[in-house]
């Protein structure tokens, strides 16, 4: 079987507007070659070619017109089409991009004009080809997932501080996001990579990682917008999936420092049963702190005592108490983080949630709340410490007083 070389295709079916149209496209570049078919033979030249262009020439009718547009792409998904109308008609044209095309001029059109629009289409076809090019190289050295084409995990960390560089990337989110742990399977998690790809951007990147869990650097985008993008996935996911996520501003912060911040926001997310969860440090800070050097010489100060209180105590305390729970507490969902915005240790079961919550003012104090939902649950505690008054004794003292409290809720039912 012989197979057509030439890369452009002119469909149409009136030899004069074959005519016309060749003689207005014959400075394209040297190498560029077109062969010329009706509507009814289309579908058989577009099989054997390699074509990277097809010239469309519209239809009696739009329907019919869009059904060509349908079937050139069903036919080779790679080729790009640019439309040719007799007359400009808006709504042939908005239906036409919708449907696919890359282009289109009129018969009337300048030959510059159609040799502009058909070069470019050209350039378009031809990266392209790299990008796919590129893709199966990734893919051969393990850079990016076979299945869904993200990156891999490690690879994004290794290589964020390049693209961190980019004033769009700081002026973005970062974004981890998987299912709830009670929906999560293998085809879920599948379905949320595909649903992903079909409603980010193109200069969005994506990390697929252990666990169903999927990383999104979306570049030049504030918190709304990020939500927006999530509340998509969501909508498309529909109400039975739903997605958890943890936000971070990128900024000029590390890999680790976001990665710990979304991971924070993830476990908060899914504690409180939201969509989303994002920790800002600005509105943490009371304002109390103005262009005074010795204020902000202060707030540097306490912001290091805070950081060793959280990296020295609180966080160690978590950990270990974390463990124990998970041992000896049965039928509940542990889980706790600590951060420069919160630290919540949480006990949840399908009778109670309870949380213990420290929050740091950003000058001198921490402020603290056992915090109980359920029917019948304990009373909600509230107080106000110094940094100095946040010892492992005391701490240690309100994660039992919280597990004590959560028991006599959550296995109420069990014990009546």
């Amino acid at each position: 079987m012989t197979i057509d070389s030439n890369n452009i295709l002119l469909i149409t079916d009136f030899e004069d507007t074959a005519k016309n149209l060749l003689e207005k496209l014959v400075l394209l570049r040297e190498n560029d070659n077109i062969t010329v078919c009706n509507t009814k033979n289309m579908k058989k030249f577009l099989e054997n070619s390699m074509y990277y262009v097809a010239i469309l020439h519209e239809a009696d009718s739009k329907n019919t017109t869009l059904r060509l547009i349908n079937t050139i792409k069903e036919t080779d998904k790679d080729v790009e089409i640019i439309l040719v109308l007799n007359e400009c008609n808006q709504e042939t044209i908005l239906e036409a991009y919708d449907n696919g095309i890359y282009d289109y001029f009129t018969t009337d059109s300048a030959p510059y004009e159609m040799l502009i629009k058909t070069v470019n289409c050209f350039k378009l076809r031809q990266l392209k080809e790299v990008a796919n090019r590129n893709l199966k190289f990734l893919n051969q050295m393990n850079v990016t997932d076979a299945k869904n084409g993200f990156y891999q995990y490690k690879v994004l960390k290794d290589i964020f501080i390049d693209i961190s560089d980019n004033l769009r990337v700081q002026n973005g989110f970062f974004v981890l996001l998987t299912l709830d742990e009670k929906i999560k399977t293998k085809v879920s998690t599948n379905r949320l990579a595909q649903t992903i790809k079909n409603n980010i951007r193109h200069d969005d990147i994506v990390a697929t990682a252990r666990g169903g869990k999927f990383y999104l650097i979306l570049p030049n985008i504030n918190l709304a917008g990020t939500n927006a993008v999530l509340e998509k996935i969501q909508d498309k996911m529909g109400k039975d999936l739903k997605i958890r996520a943890g936000l971070a501003k990128i900024g000029v912060q590390s890999f680790e420092t976001l990665d710990k911040i979304a991971q924070d926001g993830l476990i908060s997310a899914n504690q409180n049963e939201l969509m989303s969860v994002c920790f800002d440090a600005s509105d943490n800070i009371d304002n109390w702190l103005n262009d005074d050097l010795t204020e902000k010489k202060n707030f540097k100060l306490f912001q290091t005592a805070f950081s060793n209180k959280m990296n020295s105590i609180i966080a160690p305390s978590f950990f270990r108490f974390q463990k124990e729970c998970e041992t000896k507490l049965t039928n509940t969902q542990v889980s706790q983080y600590a951060n420069n915005i919160e630290c919540v240790f949480s006990l949840k079961n399908e009778n109670a949630h309870s949380e213990l919550i420290i929050r740091y003012n950003g000058y001198a104090k921490f402020k603290i709340e056992l915090v109980h939902n359920g029917l019948e649950s304990p009373e909600n505690f509230k107080t106000e410490i110094s940094l100095k008054e946040m010892t492992e004794k005391f701490l240690n003292g309100l994660l039992k007083k919280l597990k004590d409290e959560y028991k006599t809720t959550a296995y109420q039912q069990k014990e009546n």
